[in-house]
């Protein structure tokens, strides 16, 4: 058995998803919605299908949402690389799920993207690394939303695997919080679905 068996990896019977697409199931973005109001403008900069973006949508029907992803899969804009491209503006908030391998530079540009939060869907090892704690050191993170329960994000945006099954997971995720002007270490907090 190897470290990704151990860790719940498939990686003898699965490659990684193309572009890491992982997409954030519907029930996880509504417990963060229930604790993190987003007031104001909101980009979705790496929505893929509109997972996430339709909650948004559904819980903020009066907001201003603007979604955009690197890939055209049929919702919001494609096209867009959040990482260069220039939106001519700054937005109040930026909540996403962004690919794994770069979320540091996501994270980054949300920051200089948002005026106020930035929300981050992720997997917890986000919180391992000497690279991710200088950034973590130097920027507003406020809260750490642990998910109580399972949380197994859509492989390829589906719902169901190739057999018809709901994804399982094995690795914790969690919503990180940034907001500017906060000055303090963050706080862990736990969100159930």
């Amino acid at each position: 058995m190897n470290g990704t068996q151990i860790a719940g990896g498939s990686s003898l019977t699965r490659k990684r998803e193309v572009n890491d697409y992982y997409a954030t199931p519907p029930e996880a973005t509504r417990a963060i919605l229930s604790q993190v109001p987003l007031n104001g403008s909101i980009l979705e900069p790496a929505c893929g299908a509109g997972h996430i973006s339709k909650e948004l949508e559904a819980y903020y029907p009066n907001s201003e949402i603007v979604s955009t992803d690197l890939i055209d899969r049929g919702f919001g804009t494609g096209g867009i690389d959040f990482l260069t491209h220039d939106y001519g503006r700054k937005f109040d908030n930026v909540i996403t799920n962004p690919p794994f391998k770069i979320i540091k530079p996501f994270i980054e540009k949300s920051l200089d993207a948002a005026n106020d939060k930035v929300v981050i869907f992720a997997k917890l090892q986000l919180l391992e690394s000497k690279g991710r704690y200088e950034l973590f050191k130097t920027t507003p993170l406020k809260y750490v939303y642990v998910h109580v329960d399972r949380v197994s994000p859509y492989r390829g945006g589906e719902p169901l695997d190739e057999k018809g099954n709901r994804w399982s997971s094995t690795m914790t995720f969690a919503w990180f919080v940034w907001q500017h002007g906060y000055v303090g270490e963050p706080v862990v907090r736990f969100l159930k679905l």
